[in-house]
């Protein structure tokens, strides 16, 4: 990867290095959420959620759909989804070679 590919990367990720967005991410694997919904889903504010969605929007994570009064997010590329779910095999991956080594 060029350097300019690993910063956009970097900036992408640093997105999920919080709790809450990384949730917002999960809540959105089976598609459409509004605000209210995603805030009950990942047990936060209308307010906050709003917040995180806004830069995970900036950053191109997330998408936004007007539908009469409501706004519905969703993911913005499946591929996103994808990857995550490959990184999280791998993790899973490395802990349970780990834990072997141990038992």
């Amino acid at each position: 990867m060029e350097q300019r590919e690993c910063e956009l990367l970097a900036d992408f990720f640093s997105l999920f290095g919080c709790k809450t967005r990384l949730r917002i991410f999960c809540a959105l694997r089976n598609g459409q959420r509004t605000v209210s919904e995603l805030a009950e889903d990942v047990g936060s504010s209308i307010q906050n959620i709003s917040q995180h969605l806004k830069l995970m929007r900036n950053k191109g994570a997330v998408v936004v759909e007007k539908d009469g009064k409501f706004a519905r997010y969703s993911i913005a590329d499946e591929r996103f989804y994808r990857g995550s779910e490959m990184i999280r095999d791998g993790i899973v991956s490395v802990l349970k070679a780990r834990q072997d080594q141990f038992f």
